[in-house]
């Protein structure tokens, strides 16, 4: 049935393991209100969605989501459809292709209604492209390291002459679990000239490469509308340095505190996500040995939880909460209950869903869906 009644929070995210939704769908339930939570813009709980165009006003969309029935909606891990009720198997083929198509269409134009987007889905996607967040950054007078995005094995091996070590990251972090059940993730990580010897595997993979920022500790930055949630993380000491905290923090070996970030550097930060139109988007920067602070990317669908779980101090989830159930940038955290991810880990609720979660049966192909377990 279509969603009806009073303007609620609506949650796309396609991954069933998404602790994320999990939690801030039960967040938003404790603080009065009933938020759906999605895995597609083709889900049937949504009225039927438009597209017009004309000569007078050009491309528009409608239905869908709009403020009557969706008061914010969080632009989570949504995906296309990989099935529909009434859906026969002659045209699955077909038909699910249309509709990721049609999809694309409305994720480019943006969405309709009124209703407060986390983030607009055209804003968000585009966000996702690393060369246009460093030309964002550079309008906004940000400091980050030198890049190059190739294939060429010439233009690869040149820049790391100039720069000596350079870091090597994917464009998409990917998780895989292999036939001993153990997992795998692609982390950004160092390579120097042996490392980029072969032509014929500079030119199979795209890459990002990175000129090194030798670095005293990062520093992440949650972004939750106006609010700036920043914390600095320690990594431990390796002969080789810690390219990526991520992999270097696994074991809870990793240090977590919270830190104030030179007003300048707020400043540039919120200029920075207006710019890119973002409402709520994950940050990372490294400060160098001089204290000189590097950004190097911003995740608009990033991982937050892992900050408050570390800092519990930060009330991150509150924010998320806040900002959905507001529906603006400049939301008052202290109207919704001081909730935690502590309780919600320890509640009833969390444990009901992770034993659906447990319940479904794992990819045939062993690919993690989406970008890490948490």
């Amino acid at each position: 049935m279509p969603i009806t009644g009073q303007p609620q929070p609506l949650i796309l995210s396609g991954l069933s393991h998404d602790i994320h939704a999990a939690a801030v769908r039960w967040a938003l339930q404790r603080s009065g209100l009933q938020p759906l939570w999605i895995s597609t813009l083709a889900d049937p709980a949504l009225t039927p969605m438009s597209l017009h165009a004309d000569a007078r006003d050009g491309v528009r969309a409608s239905g869908g989501v709009d403020a009557a029935h969706a008061r914010s909606v969080w632009f989570r891990r949504p995906r296309a459809p990989r099935t529909l009720p009434g859906l026969g198997e002659a045209d699955r083929t077909f038909v699910l292709d249309e509709w990721r198509r049609m999809i694309d269409h409305i994720h480019l134009f943006g969405p309709s209604g009124g209703a407060f987007w986390v983030n607009r889905a055209d804003r968000g996607l585009a966000a996702e492209h690393k060369l246009l967040q460093l030309q964002a950054a550079h309008r906004c007078g940000l400091r980050f390291p030198d890049t190059l995005v190739s294939t060429d094995p010439e233009e690869i091996r040149s820049f790391q002459r100039r720069h000596g070590r350079v870091v090597y990251k994917p464009f998409l972090a990917h998780s895989w679990r292999d036939r001993e059940g153990r997992i795998h993730s692609s982390y950004a990580r160092s390579v120097d000239a042996d490392a980029l010897r072969h032509d014929a595997s500079l030119r199979l993979c795209p890459g990002i490469y990175q000129a090194l920022v030798r670095k005293r500790c990062d520093l992440r930055v949650t972004a939750i509308g106006e609010r700036l949630f920043t914390v600095r993380i320690d990594s431990p000491e390796r002969e080789d340095g810690v390219i990526d905290w991520r992999s270097a923090s696994l074991g809870g070996t990793g240090r977590f505190r919270p830190w104030s970030l030179p007003a300048e550097w707020e400043d540039a930060l919120r200029r920075l996500m207006r710019e890119l139109g973002l409402s709520f988007g994950c940050i990372d920067l490294v400060a160098d040995e001089d204290d000189q602070l590097h950004l190097l990317e911003i995740n608009q669908a990033g991982q937050f939880l892992f900050v408050e779980e570390e800092t519990p101090e930060l009330p991150l989830l509150r924010a998320m909460t806040a900002l959905l159930a507001e529906a603006r940038n400049d939301y008052d955290i202290e109207r919704i209950p001081p909730l935690t991810y502590a309780e919600f880990l320890a509640s009833p609720e969390c444990a009901a869903w992770r034993a659906e979660v447990e319940a479904e049966p794992a990819p045939a192909d062993g690919r993690i869906p989406g970008v890490s377990e948490e």
